[in-house]
């Protein structure tokens, strides 16, 4: 291993998952109260939806915000800031009154969660780069991939223990840790390599990516590779408490199995992309994405909802897809950030803000019309078929890309 990547030790990229863990957290620990979170509030399975929207909003906003004002700025100070606003806006939710409150509250929480991802991933830019800085995203993406397994897990038995506001007290003590740790980070951007200029500047940086059309396919592919798994995040809660019929935590069991996949793609990507590089493991990822989509539209049109298989087969399917996301997020990443290596910080930001913008659309999608399972085949199959457009956008592009 060489000194760079010894730079990035297993306790730092272990810090930087839990920076870049409000995604995971801030999702998947609630979902098991989202039917109770709508009786309690008195909003309708749509509206309450709207509180994934507008965190995912937020995550968006978040990153483009602060991703370039961080190749001017540097990253510590802004990651301090971010994980401040964490705290308060998990406190907000916690009390929330309303719907409208608790929308408006998840909103700053994404932000909040949005800055934690953005410049945790600039700051490996700052270090690594190809294979190397894959390498290190799947290690951090290993250790982050325990929160998808706990979060609903935990969340399912906050809620039935002390119901659903305990859990975002909980959010809130995570983001008093998050806070601990950003200050203890060292600045990964030195002065002399700041861009000065002021706001403009930074964003004609990042607007100056989209003349890049291999960075713009490689994000393509990142976000609406994402954009299949979050579908499912999205719709799940429903799918299998009120289609199968399953309690809370008998959700979050199934729900788990989608961070297994996370964490076994992430492990074998540890062990290969040194070997077969980002490039080729990246449209491996993109096709078993699209094999688990189509399996799943295929249940939604001939499997009955009746039958304990079908959810089995279904819960089957979506692991194939998980488990190429998984591979498709840290080589994607390794890839676009390698062809935006002068602007690390804008090129996270505009991979974090299509990932949640997608991410966003796909939450009230998903929620549309009355077979919950059609809904969630459809908005996958779209979502990969965007996701295997940018792919092949990257390789006419940039076929050599490392």
């Amino acid at each position: 291993m060489d000194s760079k990547k010894q730079q990035l030790g297993v306790l730092t990229l272990a810090g930087f998952a839990l920076l870049s863990a409000g995604g995971p957290l801030g999702t998947d620990m609630y979902l098991p109260a989202l039917p109770l979170i709508g009786r309690d509030l008195g909003a309708s399975p749509a509206v309450v939806q709207l509180s994934i929207t507008a965190y995912m909003v937020g995550m968006a906003m978040g990153q483009l915000l602060i991703g370039p004002l961080s190749d001017g700025r540097g990253r510590r100070g802004l990651l301090c800031f971010g994980m401040a606003l964490g705290l308060v806006a998990s406190v907000v939710c916690a009390i929330a009154p309303t719907a409208a409150v608790l929308i408006a509250a998840r909103f700053f929480q994404g932000v909040a969660g949005g800055t934690g991802v953005v410049l945790t991933r600039a700051m490996i830019a700052d270090k690594l780069r190809g294979s190397a800085a894959a390498q290190a995203l799947s290690v951090m993406m290993l250790i982050i991939g325990v929160a998808p397994i706990l979060a609903p897990l935990l969340g399912g038995v906050i809620n039935e223990a002390a119901g659903w506001r305990a859990i975002f007290f909980t959010l809130a003590l995570i983001a008093l840790a998050q806070i601990l740790v950003a200050w203890r980070q060292p600045e990964t951007l030195p002065v002399e390599r700041r861009h000065g200029g002021g706001p403009v500047r930074m964003y004609r940086n990042m607007l100056g990516l989209f003349r890049r059309p291999a960075f713009v396919g490689y994000a393509m592919a990142f976000a609406f590779g994402f954009g299949t798994m979050f579908a499912f995040i999205a719709g799940s809660s429903f799918v299998y408490q009120e289609v199968f019929g399953l309690s809370s935590v008998g959700f979050s069991a199934m729900f788990a199995l989608n961070a297994v996949a996370l964490l076994s793609a992430n492990s074998l990507n540890i062990r290969l992309v040194g070997r077969l590089g980002a490039r080729r493991l990246q449209r491996v990822a993109v096709s078993l994405i699209a094999l688990g989509a189509v399996a799943v539209m295929l249940c939604a049109l001939f499997l009955p909802r009746d039958v304990d298989a079908a959810m089995y087969v279904l819960a089957a399917s979506v692991f194939v897809a998980t488990f190429g996301v998984g591979l498709n997020m840290s080589n994607s990443t390794a890839l676009a950030q390698g062809l935006a290596a002068d602007r690390a910080g804008a090129g996270s930001a505009v991979l974090g803000a299509g990932q949640f913008v997608v991410a966003g659309v796909m939450s009230p999608l998903v929620g549309l019309g009355s077979d919950r399972m059609l809904a969630l085949g459809l908005c996958m199959i779209a979502s990969v078929a965007v996701a295997i457009a940018g792919t092949l956008l990257a390789a006419k592009f940039a076929p050599n890309a490392e």
